[in-house]
């Protein structure tokens, strides 16, 4: 998944690999939404007939064939020079590339696409922007790990996670790091999702922890500046209003020619104005 800071957003990165990307986003995402679809279908329905599986599979190797085929076109457009950066800042799409069986964590990539359309369809400040992605990508990992839970535990032996509504149950009181323990896995593979998603939480909660702490900050550096502003208002209302003050006793003390009154002049021995 690339980062929202992706090398559409980057000086660094050449031209063609920022339209590649920006003329890719739309149908990445038609993939993620597909791959998607296929991913929980049979999971939420396995009592479908068996070519759904099968279509299933080939829905998943085409958007892997897909991904690989963007990810080396991306590598090659980044340029001779930016190639090993590229890799090195972009590690999970290398690893979703690499390594198939973690499919699900592609899912996580429609997040960014999305983000991506919304900062090119709308004007948003930026930090409407990440708490968008935030929660987005706290929601797509909460959809992906009860899913995958539950495809991992329905069949195990003394079971705790049956239907959907259990898993995503156990999805949010495991992220949410509350742990009741009613819902506890029993497998193998499902305690390796429960440790990937409490990982998983314990950054998003940072995240959102950042995200509000800043928030605040942001807020009363507002207020602040406002109350500062309205300050500075008046106080330049003021030094208008003293200096028209000022000028009007500066002219009658001080009439010009013309005037028939006696003016100052120097040794303080006034003169008669013809």
């Amino acid at each position: 998944m690339s980062s929202p800071s992706t090398p559409a957003h980057d000086q660094r990165w050449p031209p063609q690999l920022t339209a590649w990307e920006r003329a890719t986003n739309l149908p990445l995402l038609a993939l993620a939404l597909l791959f998607l679809i296929a991913y929980a279908v049979p999971i939420l329905r396995p009592g479908l007939p068996g070519w759904v599986g099968s279509a299933a599979n080939a829905v998943f190797a085409l958007v892997w064939i897909l991904y690989a085929i963007d990810f080396a076109v991306r590598i090659t457009k980044a340029g001779e020079g930016n190639r090993v950066h590229f890799v090195v800042t972009h590690p999970l799409d290398l690893l979703m590339v690499l390594l198939p069986m973690l499919r699900p964590l592609r899912v996580v990539r429609i997040v960014v696409l999305l983000s991506e359309v919304f900062r090119r369809h709308a004007e948003a400040s930026k930090r409407f922007q990440a708490v968008f992605y935030v929660v987005s990508v706290t929601g797509m990992i909460l959809l992906v790990s009860s899913l995958a839970i539950l495809d991992a535990e329905r069949d195990a032996d003394q079971t705790q996670i049956a239907d959907f509504g259990d898993a995503l149950w156990w999805s949010v009181v495991t992220a949410t790091t509350v742990g009741y323990g009613d819902m506890v896995p029993q497998t193998t593979e499902g305690k390796a999702i429960a440790a990937f998603l409490m990982f998983a939480a314990i950054g998003l909660v940072g995240l959102v922890s950042g995200s509000l702490a800043s928030w605040f900050v942001d807020r009363v550096s507002a207020a602040e500046e406002t109350l500062e502003r309205a300050e500075f208002a008046e106080l330049r209302t003021r030094m208008d209003h003293m200096e028209r003050q000022i000028a009007d006793l500066h002219a009658a003390l001080v009439p010009g020619p013309g005037t028939g009154l006696p003016a100052p002049r120097e040794g303080g021995v006034p003169t008669t104005v013809d």
